[in-house]
């Protein structure tokens, strides 16, 4: 509306001033529009450089994730530029765990994502955003043209993953993986984890000889989780490391 007034004015303006024959009457008439033109110039820019008759909005929605690879907790951060500087996380949830393309964070300088690793029951994403938005409908109505409501501000992406997650950038992943497949790291992990389950099985039953086969069966169970954890953390700290 602010726009149209701006226009409107300019036209009488000019109108009263060169095709009214009452000069006086038609220069007065013109300096008038020419006020409310270089009024109405004045909260157009007001609006669109400040914010005039604006307020700041923020909203904060919580979203459930899933890892981009099925049968893993894995988030993966993207590093991007040849400087490493800026990043994204990658992760789907459930509505989109079948799509094609994983989700990402916003490339933006005003995009700030935290990572919180922790006993969290589900792996969650909240998204706190804050937008430009009119105060109410009379601003709306004035200033509605400009298309410039809900005008991005900032945002903050808050990752809360369990302890059991692992936050690696995607070159890491693409090592780990790497790693894991190779003929000679499974052969090692092969015979590093029978001689370590051994030794385990071995001390329980020192400490208690009447110990059954189902005893034995849980204890070796729990020797084998207990071994591929170590050897998983102790192989991505090396990543890490790189």
């Amino acid at each position: 509306m602010v726009l149209i007034s701006i226009l409107l004015c300019a036209g009488l303006a000019y109108f009263f001033a060169v095709f009214l024959k009452n000069k006086k009457v038609g220069y007065s008439l013109a300096f008038t529009f020419i006020g409310l033109f270089i009024i109405g110039l004045v909260l157009l820019i007001s609006n669109e450089y400040g914010h005039f008759g604006m307020e700041k909005v923020t909203t904060e929605k919580t979203y459930q994730i899933q890892s981009v690879q099925k049968g893993t907790n894995l988030l993966l951060e993207k590093k991007l530029g040849t400087n490493g500087k800026e990043s994204v996380y990658v992760y789907r949830t459930p509505e989109t765990a079948k799509a094609k393309k994983p989700q990402t964070t916003k490339v933006n300088s005003q995009v700030k994502n935290v990572v919180k690793t922790g006993n969290y029951k589900n792996a969650t994403v909240t998204k706190k955003t804050t937008r430009w938005e009119y105060k109410n409908g009379f601003y709306s109505f004035l200033f509605g043209i400009s298309d410039n409501n809900k005008e991005f501000i900032k945002q903050t992406n808050t990752f809360k993953v369990g302890n059991d997650w692992l936050v690696l950038t995607t070159k890491q992943a693409k090592q780990l993986q790497k790693k894991m497949n190779s003929k000679a790291f499974k052969a090692q992990m092969k015979q590093e984890g029978e001689a370590f389950v051994k030794a385990e099985v071995t001390k329980a039953m020192m400490q208690n000889p009447s110990m059954t086969a189902a005893q034995q069966k849980q204890v070796t169970k729990q020797a084998q989780q207990a071994f591929q954890a170590q050897a998983q953390a102790k192989l991505i700290q090396e990543i890490k490391n790189k």
